[in-house]
């Protein structure tokens, strides 16, 4: 009888939470903008079609490498609503590399204009892989050259990862409304400030004289940082025209030009102990740059395994492609897929089990405790030893580990209090889909200690106090104890009002489900308590060094564990369980802490199973540039 094979991986039922997991601040509350989101009320940087908007998108290089021999424009100004065109270039480096823009007044006439600017090239020749150019393996140290040459066992083996394009829902892009002497931007992206902070000079106005803005954005994995080509672009033709301009990709530019992770080659040579333990390891990796001068390779050795004595050289190597930005971590997972790959082929060599390998050769106890549970939770008993099947459909198992640091950023928040009980939370930092919102009411309404019906969260606008960029998962570590400290100081100032009213001391009071407490006794619901506040309410104010006491340190730690079944006639893939265990410090919202972590095991699915970008060995065009076709 054949297994099924169509099925789609599970994810561990939060009922089976280990009984230890830390309780979160919030369970049960819905992401705070999920029926805006579904029902279509958020509007997004690409929603934004201002009135008497103009639209501009770029001449792009169709081929790897061409020269630029003729342009039209003529024949495009001629476009009824084309309002100019522009060259700005004459060499193609690869496939999608601007070389001009058009500027018209509507998408229809953009599209015209684009057709009959009708470029002429003279097609160069192209280098399309990482291994069209990659550099020979330098000379290894006599100390570790010595030490694998006297191992038990050797093993000597290349792991290689594809490109990973950017496909984020909403394409990279900025709205930008310039008004003479003041603007509005309106981007998606991952860091407001960094728009503001790149985007001032194109605008020809000073900080104060214009504001940035991303109240929703549609995902963002390390690409949309700063205000891009097309910030750039929509703030110098808005300058020139002071009308709104619209410049956001379509779906191929997406995956042409807005950064990638970069493809990686890393040859590895290991000498190793009877029993599997690593005496000396040589790596050396190749990272698959594009045009770019770096950003490629992968992260191995990875700290987490004792790997012995290891020396670690890399290249990064050019070709006809669009450079590399960040993208979740980067060079990490191409790292771990070299390094739990290579562990695996030791294990097997020794001929002793991965899981127990991995648990001798990792010192981290948090890890340790997580292969025990991990290895429980898949059924690791049941792995078969490697090269014992003999059936059509192989079941396999696999595990793999994670770390991450706590990366520092400056972080401000304000609370304000009104008379009639409303609170607004703000912080001018963005949620790009992970939740940021609904963290930021969580920390509010917990610490207020009031209902968060009440809490009105402000975010993503550059005149907000100053939050970071999301991504090295600075975010949340850096905003919580920001916005926690802010609370605490609004709270303590409806506090000083109650008691100054009732002739009490503040410190005898506190704030518990929307009540003034002293001691056992409610004093005052919330609503009433406010009425007598100020005018303009109380505002408590929160940043790094205030929320210093509720900032969490070291590194946080995870491990996931995959059940697979392979059939060895077809090739077919069928990824059936999945465990990930993390420890991620407090969790303020358990619901999209959960979406998170279901989130990037999907996304890694993805990247391992599916993904690759494909260019064309003669043109140097990449031939799948859609979300049909690119798997």
């Amino acid at each position: 009888m054949s297994e099924r094979r169509d099925h789609l991986p599970t994810i561990m039922p939060t009922s089976n939470r280990p009984i230890n997991a830390g309780a979160a601040l919030d369970d049960d509350t819905a992401r705070l903008d999920a029926v805006a989101k579904v029902t279509g009320r958020a509007r997004y940087a690409r929603d934004r079609y201002e009135p008497n908007a103009l639209f501009a998108a770029f001449i792009r290089c169709p081929f790897g490498a061409a020269t630029l021999t003729g342009l039209d424009e003529a024949a495009a100004k001629a476009v009824p609503g084309v309002v100019d065109v522009k060259r700005t270039g004459d060499e193609g480096r690869y496939h999608g590399e601007p070389v001009g823009f058009v500027v018209a007044e509507s998408k229809h006439a953009l599209r015209r204009g684009l057709r009959a600017v009708a470029p002429k090239w003279k097609r160069g020749s192209v280098k399309t892989t990482i291994t069209d150019d990659a550099g020979p393996i330098p000379a290894t140290e006599d100390d570790v050259a010595e030490a694998i040459a006297n191992a038990d066992h050797v093993i000597e083996a290349v792991y290689s990862t594809p490109v990973q394009t950017h496909s984020a829902l909403e394409t990279h892009g900025v709205v930008v409304d310039h008004r003479g002497d003041t603007a509005t931007v309106y981007a998606s992206t991952q860091g407001t400030f960094s728009v503001r902070d790149g985007i001032g000079d194109a605008l020809g106005l000073a900080r104060s004289e214009f504001e940035v803005r991303c109240e929703y954005v549609g995902g963002g994995f390390g690409a949309k940082f700063g205000p891009g080509k097309e910030g750039m672009l929509a703030a110098e033709v808005a300058r020139r025209h002071e009308r709104p301009v619209y410049v956001f990709c379509d779906r191929a530019e997406e995956h042409l030009d807005t950064g990638n992770r970069p493809s990686s080659r890393t040859h590895v040579r290991v000498g190793f102990a009877k029993d599997g333990t690593p005496l000396a390891t040589r790596v050396h990796t190749w990272g698959g740059v594009g045009v770019a001068r770096r950003g490629g390779g992968a992260r191995i050795p990875s700290q987490r395994y004792d790997l012995g004595s290891v020396q670690k050289t890399h290249e990064d190597v050019q070709f006809n492609a669009g450079g590399p930005r960040a993208m979740r971590a980067p060079g990490w997972p191409q790292g771990a897929f070299a390094e739990e790959l290579l562990l695996d082929e030791i294990a097997t060599v020794a001929g002793v089990d991965p899981l127990a390998l991995r648990r001798r050769l990792d010192g981290d106890t948090a890890r340790r405790a997580m292969y025990d549970l991990g290895a429980d939770l898949i059924g690791w008993s049941r792995r078969a030893k490697t090269g014992t099947q003999s059936s059509v459909v192989r079941r396999g198992f696999g595990v793999g580990t994670t770390s991450w640091p706590r990366i520092p950023a400056r972080a401000e928040a304000e609370v304000v209090v009104h008379r009639d009980g409303s609170v607004e939370a703000r912080t001018g930092t963005q949620d790009i889909g992970q939740g940021q919102r609904t963290a930021m009411g969580v920390i509010a309404a917990t610490k207020l200690g009031v209902p968060l019906r009440l809490v009105t969260v402000m975010i993503g606008r550059s005149s907000y106090p100053v939050g970071p960029g999301s991504g090295g998962s600075m975010t949340l570590p850096n905003t919580a104890p920001a916005m926690m400290a802010a609370a605490l100081d609004a709270r303590s100032k409806v506090l000083e009002h109650v008691a100054r009213r009732r002739g009490m001391e503040a410190n005898e009071l506190t704030i518990a489900d929307g009540y003034v407490i002293r001691g056992e006794e409610r004093l005052v619901g919330w609503e009433d308590a406010c009425r007598g506040l100020p005018d303009d309410g109380v505002t408590g104010r929160g940043d790094g060094r205030s929320g210093a006491a509720h900032r969490g340190e070291g590194t946080s730690a995870g491990v996931q564990f995959v059940e697979l079944t392979v059939d060895s006639e077809t090739g077919v893939i069928a990824v059936e369980r999945v465990v990930a265990i993390q420890a991620c410090g407090q969790v303020v919202s358990r619901k999209t802490a959960e979406s998170q972590i279901i989130g990037g095991v999907i996304q890694g699915i993805s990247y391992a199973l599916f993904e690759d970008k494909l260019l064309d060995r003669n043109l140097g065009a990449m031939v799948n540039p859609n979300l049909e076709m690119y798997k």
